[in-house]
């Protein structure tokens, strides 16, 4: 069954087109700000999930550079707010990726101490 299942990845693989195998960016600033300034629950509640994966990667660990310490009692709510006012102050950064954003905001907003 193993050697299926490696055979059918290598044939998926193979298949792919060329590049398909590159980064790519699911999130950009301005996708982020556009979801939480939107008065509809899903799209904020998806982008604070976003962030919050990025808040629970970088915990101790830099994200594109940035490192940042948020605190346990922080909500996600607070985490979305904090990336918000970063990107209304920071416009010409809402081309980034999300991941690099969200990380620069959190960093601004929650920075280690002694680090």
């Amino acid at each position: 069954m193993r050697l299926g299942l490696t055979a059918l990845a290598w044939c998926v693989l193979a298949a792919a087109p060329a590049g398909a195998m590159e980064h790519r960016t699911y999130a950009t600033g301005q996708m982020l700000l556009r979801a939480l300034s939107a008065g509809s629950a899903y799209e904020s509640g998806v982008a604070r999930g976003y962030i919050g994966g990025i808040a629970d990667i970088g915990a101790g660990e830099p994200v594109n550079g940035f490192l940042f310490c948020v605190p346990k009692t922080a909500t996600l709510e607070q985490l979305g707010e904090k990336v918000r006012a970063w990107l209304d102050k920071h416009p010409e950064s809402r081309n980034y990726s999300g991941k690099g954003v969200v990380g620069a905001a959190l960093a601004d907003a929650y920075p280690c101490a002694g680090r």
